[in-house]
């Protein structure tokens, strides 16, 4: 009888201890868990931030020195389209493309300045490996000092002598994206503007080339595959140019593109 009564005591002042125990030694568990899951996805996240990463540099840093080889060979003019693009619109402050200048009021922001650019894989060749989820290259210019002295409102950059209007700068901007990643490199170049001698057999076959450029090839995009000279702008010999013609490509100068730095 005692230990029968001594039994019910205990049973009766226990008031589910173990059951408290085992729901506290379960809670513990499953935070040590969860703990071992957030450091495992934290490892995995971290990894693939530095492989996405490390994509975006190489496909931004290989584009980078493509077209830099692009715009700086002496045969550009014949091959690049991006060449032939940049020839037939920048330099051209108030009609297609506006130059680059944050101190100026309006009009040459980055809103009007800039001109972004879509690269695709060319599925016409197998897969590249590694190539980014988006890749984007922003292109600007701007005036040499000197012509940014010069300008104003009735006094484009057009029509400016070419010792003015020489020394412009490029930019190149290369943007890559990947898994929440992106990498940014921004190739500079400097204009070069020359008069052709037209003495020497070679400059006037690429005074020739440039003016086939600017004359037939805005047709269409389907008839030649890029429109070079979307504004149909004519070609003119003078020195400098005037608004209001349409002569804006001027098929007498020698243009071409140094390459300044990577950054």
């Amino acid at each position: 009888m005692r230990l029968e009564k001594s039994y019910k005591t205990s049973y009766r002042n226990n008031r589910g201890a173990s059951l408290l125990m085992t729901i506290i030694l379960i809670g513990i568990i499953l935070v040590f868990a969860f703990s071992l899951l957030l450091v495992s996805y934290t490892l995995y996240a971290s990894q693939s931030k530095k492989a996405a990463s490390l994509r975006c540099s190489e496909a931004a840093n290989t584009l980078s020195v493509a077209l830099e080889n692009e715009l700086t060979d002496a045969d550009a003019y014949k091959n690049s389209s991006l060449w032939k693009y940049l020839r037939c619109n920048i330099m051209n402050d108030y009609e297609t493309w506006p130059y680059y200048d944050p101190n100026a009021a309006s009009g040459h922001g980055e809103e009007e300045a800039f001109r972004y650019f879509d690269l695709y894989a060319n599925t016409n060749y197998p897969v590249v490996d590694g190539f980014p989820g988006n890749l984007t290259l922003c292109i600007y210019w701007t005036p040499s000092q000197k012509a940014l002295d010069s300008v104003s409102s009735t006094y484009s950059i057009l029509e400016m002598t070419l010792e003015e209007r020489k020394d412009a700068t490029l930019y190149i901007q290369i943007i890559a994206e990947a898994g929440n990643q992106s990498y940014t490199i921004t190739n500079t170049y400097k204009l070069n503007i020359y008069r052709f001698d037209f003495n020497e057999t070679d400059d006037t076959n690429k005074s020739k080339a440039i003016k086939n450029i600017t004359t037939q090839q805005y047709k269409s995009e389907k008839s030649t595959g890029y429109i070079y000279n979307p504004f149909k702008f004519k070609t003119t010999t003078n020195e400098t140019m005037t608004r209001n013609t349409n002569e804006y490509i001027n098929i007498s100068e020698d243009w071409s593109f140094e390459f300044i730095s990577r950054e």
